[in-house]
């Protein structure tokens, strides 16, 4: 049995935005893990509250029965996924080094970029970010649910550490974090070919560090409540730019593509 053909998957993103990235690095991370490994999935809109973990992005796995499988958490989903044969391990070929690269870049975006991206959106750009993520909510509801996210947000960072730097060390970090990622990607791409994908770790193949530093760059590039590292991006790092193009090339050629 093809497990790939008897399973419906919906993704849900929290953003009606057919065809085009969503600003959550998770979620275009998730979508680029299904799309490496040729798995199929639909878009669902989706709210944080709604899923099991109460965070976007999540997912329903609709089985060959009437019942369904709710899942979250981008890379409990791909684990998952793994593990039932839905996707293939990216980092199966890797030896012991390797995979420690893999999982530092990872937690480099993962668990440090994504701090002060949040502080750019929610703190630097409030309004930008609250009338896009709840444009749903009618007024006056959404201005208190923004209120109430924003407080929650700003107790998080502060209690992260986030909260506690200055704005001007929260972008020296943030270009540091972007400056080892434009390293690593410069030296892979001396071994491309013209269009031709390069990868993080500098190999033939992707492997899952390639799909998170993939969801943050395009992220940053979409997101309206991001000027700065957009700008960033834009001007300082053009080759994780070309890197995040030609990914979008290959595998979103039905998105639309940041200006």
């Amino acid at each position: 049995m093809d497990l790939k053909t008897q399973q419906r998957i919906a993704i849900y993103r929290g953003a009606d935005l057919p065809s085009q990235y969503t600003w959550s690095p998770f979620v275009s991370k998730l979508e680029l893990r299904c799309r490496l490994s040729g798995l199929k999935y639909i878009c669902e809109i989706g709210f944080p509250p709604s899923g099991p973990k109460g965070k976007i992005p999540y997912v329903e796995v609709t089985l060959p029965a009437p019942s369904s499988v709710w899942l979250a958490d981008s890379t409990l989903i791909a684990k998952n996924f793994v593990d039932q044969g839905l996707l293939r391990d990216l980092n199966s070929g890797l030896n012991a080094r390797d995979k420690g690269y893999d999982l530092a870049v990872r937690a480099l975006m993962e668990d440090k970029l994504a701090f002060y991206d949040t502080h750019e959106r929610w703190v630097k750009n409030y309004y930008v970010m609250r009338d896009h993520a709840m444009s749903k909510l009618p007024y006056p509801a959404r201005i208190i649910a923004g209120i109430l996210a924003y407080r929650g947000i700003v107790q998080r960072l502060h209690e992260q550490g986030t909260g506690r730097l200055s704005d001007e060390e929260i972008s020296t970090f943030t270009r540091e974090v972007w400056e080892a990622i434009d390293g690593l990607l410069c030296t892979s791409l001396e071994k491309a070919s013209n269009e031709e994908c390069f990868w993080v770790l500098g190999g033939k193949e992707p492997t899952e560090a390639d799909t998170s530093v993939f969801g943050f760059v395009v992220a940053n590039l979409v997101s309206e409540s991001a000027p700065w590292s957009r700008e960033l991006l834009s001007e300082a790092f053009p080759v994780v730019v070309e890197y995040a193009r030609r990914i979008h090339q290959k595998y979103f050629p039905e998105y639309q593509i940041w200006s």
